[in-house]
């Protein structure tokens, strides 16, 4: 008792053990989808937000280098005016975009000072003299080019903090990846585990189980013998003891009746005996029913015939009996469990059945003996096992025969009746053959 209940907790904690670990795998899981997700996402957003800023920017310093080539390439005064105008639109764009990248990062566009090499290229552009090829070679691209070499640093900055974003990432995915393993595998591992340790309490609760059904079984077969065995010492103590002391009473009183010719002691001694006869037969009546003489002396076939008509003097129901000679050379054992059995079927026939009917019918054939006991009373219903869902009756019927290695089979239905086969396994036996 002791071990199944450690056995029980160790499966409790396992189980137990099982749910945390799945517990734990599914918030690593969120947190897997959650953290490396957001940082990504992030990280994208921004290398989109410097792209674009970039990318307005480049526009800005081309168109303005388009514009400049125009006024270049017909320098006049309608020109110049063109040329300031468009300076000064584009410049708006170009202070909006450096301003977005300023958001972004403020430190390394301190650091790169994009916007004053921007002021620098415009105010060039402003000064441009009317022969601008030396000045649009020596001046303007290089000046340009700085501009764009700057901003091109600044898109490399947030392309690269993009990429460690991705490892930061690919890492903490690894990583979690390698926790959700370890935790999905510790789980199948305590899984195994406890399903194994399940299977050995499972397999060693049915061996107990079937040690305990045994045992029972033999115990139940050992109360039959001893309760058999009171029945035969006491029904052979009251014919023997009490039957033949109440005999020599009804002769002691029928001989002093005969010394008596009349008066009241002779009246009295006539209701004595008989209330002696009385005593007697209800003594053999007892005898008979615990265990009936008819059994060990003439056999099982009349010991049933004698059951079946004392039961129909008894309960009023007809009965029918077919088989009176068999059975005489079955084994004392034998006897008794189908006369019990017998006895039993006629109790709760008389009890519940209601019936008008009765018929008992013995057979042997070859190795097996059969019982079937039918009546046309009100029937019933049975459970999955075949059994009556009320009364023991039927139950104790089926213990006696498979202490013999016997089989019962209970057929009825509400309104038709009950038909109960007992077929009980015995050796067949030859009679003995004599040489002379």
């Amino acid at each position: 008792m002791k071990r199944s209940f450690h056995s029980l907790h160790v499966l409790g904690g396992g189980f137990a053990a099982i749910l945390i670990l799945l517990a734990a795998s599914a918030w690593e899981a969120l947190q897997l989808q959650a953290a490396g997700g957001a940082a990504q996402q992030a990280a994208y957003h921004r290398f989109v937000a410097i792209e674009d800023a970039v990318a307005a920017f480049r526009r800005v310093i081309w168109v303005a280098g388009i514009a400049s080539r125009d006024y270049f390439i017909s320098p006049n005064a309608a020109g110049r005016e063109q040329l300031s105008l468009s300076l000064g639109d584009l410049e708006g764009q170009g202070n909006l975009a450096l301003g977005k990248l300023r958001h972004l990062d403020e430190e390394l566009m301190g650091a790169l000072r994009v916007d004053a090499e921007f002021q620098v290229w415009l105010r060039e552009l402003r000064a441009a003299p009317g022969q601008p090829r030396s000045y649009i070679t020596e001046v303007l691209v290089p000046r340009r080019l700085s501009a764009l070499s700057l901003i091109e640093e600044f898109r490399n900055q947030g392309r690269k903090e993009l990429m460690e974003a991705q490892d930061r990432f690919l890492a903490e995915r690894s990583e979690a990846s390698r926790t959700l393993v370890f935790l999905l595998g510790a789980s199948l591992t305590v899984g195994l585990a406890v399903a194994f340790l399940s299977l050995r309490i499972a397999s060693r609760n049915e061996s107990e189980r079937q040690i305990h059904s045994r045992e029972l079984e033999r115990l139940s077969a050992r109360l039959l013998e001893i309760q058999e065995e009171e029945r035969r010492s006491l029904s052979r103590e009251l014919h023997d003891e009490v039957g033949q002391s109440l005999t020599a009473l009804r002769m002691e009183i029928s001989h002093a009746m005969s010394l008596l010719a009349v008066g009241e002691a002779r009246t009295r001694l006539i209701r004595a005996r008989e209330l002696a006869e009385r005593t007697l037969r209800m003594v053999r009546d007892i005898s008979l029913l615990l265990r009936p003489s008819l059994l060990d002396d003439l056999g099982l076939g009349a010991a049933l015939q004698w059951q079946l008509e004392d039961f129909g003097r008894r309960s009023g129901i007809r009965t029918e009996f077919s088989g009176a000679e068999v059975g005489e050379d079955l084994s004392d054992e034998a006897k008794t469990c189908v006369f019990r059995i017998a006895q039993e079927a006629l109790h709760n026939c008389e009890k519940y059945s209601g019936a008008s009917n009765v018929r008992v019918i013995l057979g042997q054939e070859g190795e097996r003996l059969q019982l079937e006991v039918l009546d046309d009373g009100v029937g019933f219903s049975l459970s999955d096992r075949g059994l009556p869902r009320q009364g023991t009756g039927i139950l104790g019927i089926k213990e006696r025969a498979q202490k013999l290695g016997g089989t019962v089979l209970v057929e009825s239905r509400p309104g038709t009746g009950a038909r109960i086969l007992v077929q009980i396994p015995v050796e067949k036996t030859h009679p003995s053959e004599t040489y002379s």
